[in-house]
């Protein structure tokens, strides 16, 4: 009996290249969404930090344009965080998307690898058939010959 080849190997490759780079781009997406809330975090030290020194310098008692200029700064960094946050929206939904196209991926692959071990187990029981017959062959022209001589 010839060794046994799955029929959809070359399929089953494709599939497999083509989940690697839905994986990859999974992992840029996580990336780019973990750069945001890297820098959403960086920004909220920013605006504690600021937000301290604003506090000693009311307490040590400063001048009013001061004050003003640390508003504004605060200001600017809710802002920013507004924006940061719309797009960490944006990159969660991107990231949500891929990983549906990532599992899609993932279970052609998965039922390509379940055809093949059934397919597998065919073969080996065709074999195991083909054995048995052979054997049996084998032991009734053993026996045959047995007879004549």
């Amino acid at each position: 009996m010839k060794k046994f080849r799955f029929s959809l190997d070359r399929m089953r490759d494709y599939r497999e290249q083509l989940l690697e780079e839905e994986k990859n781009t999974l992992s840029r997406l996580n990336a780019a969404r973990d750069q945001i809330q890297g820098r959403i975090e960086f920004l909220g030290r920013e605006f504690a930090r600021i937000s301290r020194e604003m506090l000693r310098e009311q307490a040590e008692g400063t001048q009013i344009s001061k004050l003003r200029a640390y508003d504004t700064r605060l200001d600017s960094i809710r802002r920013q965080q507004k924006q940061l946050r719309a797009e960490l929206e944006q990159a969660q939904r991107k990231v949500d998307a891929q990983m549906g196209v990532v599992l899609a991926a993932s279970q052609e692959v998965s039922k390509l690898d379940k055809l093949e071990e059934r397919q597998l187990e065919e073969y080996k029981k065709d074999a195991a058939k083909e054995e048995e017959l052979f054997i049996s062959e084998l032991v009734s022209s053993d026996s045959i010959r047995k007879q004549i001589s």
